[in-house]
């Protein structure tokens, strides 16, 4: 699906350069087949050349791909391109020179609300009125083209704005999807932890039980038995202490066993449709006891959840790192937008979290460079 949007995006960049291609060559048979249209203007097509260059040059830095973490430049550069093709408008007064204003505001909409899109559409519009809008000299003909054009930017905007809604929709059951294959791998984890619960009270409460009447029986009957019998009773005691012993050990490691946070993190990173996830996580990791464990899964699930929804992201890092004393660092960074940030419910609960363990929480934000959390664990609960 996430490729199907970008082939998409694609291919309407493409359309629209390929419009604006289009609307060059048409000036440019102009200028060569019908010099009488621009006899009254004698650097017409020195004036015309500027100005397309620059025009496609700014329709060129408004395409790239991170364009968008710099809001400034993608305003500046859609601005430019509207002046400028009214600047081509008026150098050359025709209807298909027009659909450059549909091209600025197709852009306009796919950044900005309904609103300032229409409202852009509509000072373009205004713009045009102002101007001649075609070489033709009848009077009622450029009323024409500026409704035509008018409605051609109206359409071009609800295009945008449904191709918007669908990007939303994409990027919210993205999202939601990421949420539920955290849910699942935490929900596996405890059915796991749970399940061992269960089968270490069964061994405690049969087992331990059955083995503790049975030692307590034989070492009675040692000492009413005598001879070889009494020998074979004692061996008997001793192995059922043993065994009894054994079970104890088993049941008290079952009870402590610590979470597979590898295979719960794999699961957690590899949900996140949309998003790609790198995760870096020492070979050797030891094994953390639960709530440390469940702190840093909820970690990566909440920093998966807000890369998703706000960084504007294709690609999130996350690194752990276990000292040898037992300690943990984990550190995530996206490749968003950054920028200045309002810690929300999330953070405030990983940062409290984090700090009910003893730990600390770190965040880092800057405009352009991503969004950067790390988080800390002392050694208190890890073991080998």
């Amino acid at each position: 699906m996430v490729d199907q949007l970008r082939q998409r995006d694609r291919y309407l960049n493409l359309a629209c350069l390929l419009m604006v291609l289009a609307i060059g060559s048409y000036a440019a048979y102009a200028g060569l087949f019908e010099p009488k249209l621009f006899q009254n203007s004698p650097h017409w097509a020195a004036e015309w050349i500027a100005g397309y260059v620059l025009f496609v040059a700014a329709y060129l830095i408004a395409m790239r791909s991170d364009i968008e973490r710099n809001r400034r430049m993608l305003i500046g550069s859609l601005a430019f391109q509207s002046v400028t093709a009214l600047f081509l408008v008026w150098l050359y007064p025709s209807f298909i020179v027009t659909c450059l204003v549909v091209v600025v505001a197709w852009q306009i909409a796919w950044i900005a609300s309904l609103r300032t899109a229409l409202a852009a559409a509509a000072l373009q519009a205004a713009a045009l009125a102002v101007m001649k809008c075609t070489s033709e000299s009848s009077s009622t003909f450029p009323f024409l083209i500026l409704i035509v054009a008018i409605g051609f930017q109206v359409f071009a905007i609800s295009a945008a704005q449904l191709a918007r809604s669908e990007a939303r929709a994409h990027d919210e059951l993205a999202r939601v999807n990421a949420e539920l294959r955290a849910a699942q791998a935490l929900l596996s984890e405890n059915v796991r932890m749970t399940e061992r619960l269960r089968i270490s009270r069964d061994l405690h409460d049969i087992l331990g039980h059955s083995l503790t009447i049975l030692t307590i029986h034989l070492d009675v009957a040692g000492r009413l038995a005598s001879d070889q019998a009494a020998k074979h009773v004692r061996c008997a005691r001793d192995v059922a202490g043993a065994l009894l012993a054994e079970v104890r050990t088993v049941v008290n490691r079952v009870r402590v066993d610590a979470v597979d946070l590898r295979a719960t993190l794999l699961a957690l990173t590899e949900g996140a449709v949309g998003l790609d996830v790198e995760l870096s996580l020492p070979e050797d990791l030891w094994a953390l006891d639960p709530p440390r464990a469940d702190a840093i899964v909820r970690f990566v699930q909440e920093v998966i959840t807000n890369t998703l929804r706000h960084a504007q992201a294709k690609t999130l890092v996350v690194s752990l790192e276990q000292a040898a004393d037992g300690s943990v660092c984990i550190t995530t960074r996206d490749d968003g937008r950054g920028g200045r940030f309002v810690e929300g419910h999330g953070l405030s609960g990983m940062r409290e979290r984090f700090g009910s363990l003893g730990g600390n929480l770190t965040i880092t934000s800057l405009p352009g460079q991503g969004f950067s959390i790390r988080g800390a664990i002392p050694a208190a609960g890890a073991f080998l």
